[in-house]
């Protein structure tokens, strides 16, 4: 594969953006019904939700560069109806009934999702696809038959997940190694600069007002203290996400973990028939180390991974989204799971931080007393979880009791993480076990032991 030395340092996505709405900073004064904190997918849904039923509140956005700057608008473009716990594992902590109410809320947010991108125009190149987790090695085989076992064992159906035989997988997509994989129908692709967009358009002209280039510094009791002044509000809610270290109430509530993507020029026609993406459904392998992909409409690889390292005391800087060691082990991996396009060129790299409470739970509490909610925590699978958490939030802010507001992750609070140094080695412990058990497992097919405890003891 060709290197990525002239490729463009910022998300593919904003490319295709033709309508990016321009907003200015907040004043030096301002008050309104609620300010939300945050221009990404938890604000502006939050937003959206929240303007259709109540079109009389005076609703602010604040946000600190512009409105998608975050990871809603550079991820992968996956709205996967899957959470960061599994319904086993919400099954566990919850109880069965509570677990499948999430997913099934869960699932259904796609379709919420697709309705109002037809109802308001928004063109994002949604497509449902579904997704593919592959096996690269039988090893992996056997962790995603166990895992679908124990998910269709707490509820879920045939219908929802799938093991494909490996001789059929190739009905899906041709990876160059595969010993079977898991398939759902839950996820679509979407441009998401696009989506951020679209959604900063409808709330605008609802009469929302927008405010960028404002970074908030404290939110206390209603007021919001900004770059240029303060905003007060009946009510504020905290959407900041991976950038959500700076603000009081999160300190160590999440620890932003960055995760990198590089970007393909269009395939040949020759390239893509070899690869056989034939309903672009979303693929990842069963590694250990979390990669993810899509085949983009006009027919580029997005592929991102995780696994760069995580900087002491949760600091977050522009120069951290580029990390040339992470860029070119997804580089490789492009060539080793699809090396009929190992010739083509990479057009685009870029990164940013998302966030990971320390038990992977996301939330979305209320306080009335302090005029304060928050919603986030996604780990990474916040397309989808941002529309169904501010659909959440609105029915808890309007004291309307529905199947939402019954969700597991309502009013819940994730422990701490660690001090430093403590998380700093931690966290970078994780990332590289996480490397050293599937360069092992390739090598040796079998598991580590020793390192695959430590593993499961760090999560």
């Amino acid at each position: 594969m060709n290197g990525y030395a002239d490729a463009s340092t910022y998300p593919v996505w904003h490319d295709s953006a033709t309508q990016v709405p321009s907003f200015g900073p907040a004043p030096a004064h301002a008050e309104v019904d609620v300010a939300i904190v945050g221009g990404g997918l938890s604000g502006l849904w939050a937003a959206f939700y929240l303007s259709a039923a109540q079109p009389t509140l005076r609703i602010a956005i604040l946000e600190a560069r512009h409105v998608g700057f975050g990871a809603s608008g550079r991820n992968g473009g996956w709205c996967s109806g899957f959470l960061p716990l599994s319904l086993s594992e919400l099954a566990a902590t919850h109880g069965r009934d509570t677990a499948l109410l999430a997913y099934h809320e869960s699932f259904a947010t796609l379709s919420e999702i697709e309705q109002v991108l037809r109802r308001e125009s928004i063109e994002c190149g949604w497509h449902q696809g579904g997704t593919v987790q592959s096996a690269t090695t039988s090893l992996q085989a056997q962790r995603l038959q166990n895992y679908l076992a124990q998910q269709q064992a707490a509820g879920l159906s045939l219908d929802d997940m799938q093991w494909i035989p490996s001789s059929e997988v190739s009905k899906h997509i041709s990876v160059a190694k595969t010993f079977g994989a898991v398939y759902s129908p839950h996820c679509a692709t979407v441009n998401p600069f696009q989506l951020v967009n679209g959604l900063a358009r409808v709330v605008h002209q609802r009469g929302v007002t927008i405010w960028q280039d404002t970074a908030v510094q404290a939110i206390d009791d209603g007021v919001v203290s900004h770059a240029h002044g303060r905003v007060i509000a009946k009510h504020v809610v905290q959407a900041t996400e991976g950038y959500s270290h700076s603000i009081a109430q999160t300190k160590r509530r999440i620890v932003p973990l960055y995760s990198l993507m590089v970007a393909t020029e269009p395939l040949d026609q020759a390239t893509l028939q070899s690869i056989g993406w034939h309903n672009r459904a979303t693929f990842n392998d069963g590694g250990q180390m979390v990669i993810y992909a899509q085949l983009t409409p006009d027919g580029r690889i997005a592929f991102g991974g995780r696994g760069a390292p995580y900087h002491f005391a949760s600091r977050v800087r522009e120069r951290f989204d580029l990390d040339d060691d992470t860029h070119r082990r997804i580089v490789a991996a492009i060539a080793q799971h699809f090396p009929a396009a190992a010739h083509a060129r990479i057009t685009h790299r870029w990164g940013g931080p998302l966030a990971v409470p320390r038990d992977w739970t996301p939330t979305v509490t209320i306080d009335r007393v302090r005029k304060y909610s928050r919603l986030g925590g996604y780990v990474g699978d916040g397309v989808a979880a941002t529309n169904l958490f501010a659909r959440t939030l609105v029915d808890l802010l309007l004291e309307r009791q529905t199947s939402l507001t019954q969700l597991p992750f309502v009013n819940h609070r994730s422990p701490r993480w660690e001090p430093e140094p403590l998380r700093f080695l931690g966290v970078n412990s994780l990332i590289a076990l996480s490397e050293s058990i599937d360069n092992y497992e390739a090598t040796h097919g079998k598991a580590p032991r020793m390192r695959t405890k430590i593993f499961e003891a760090l999560l």
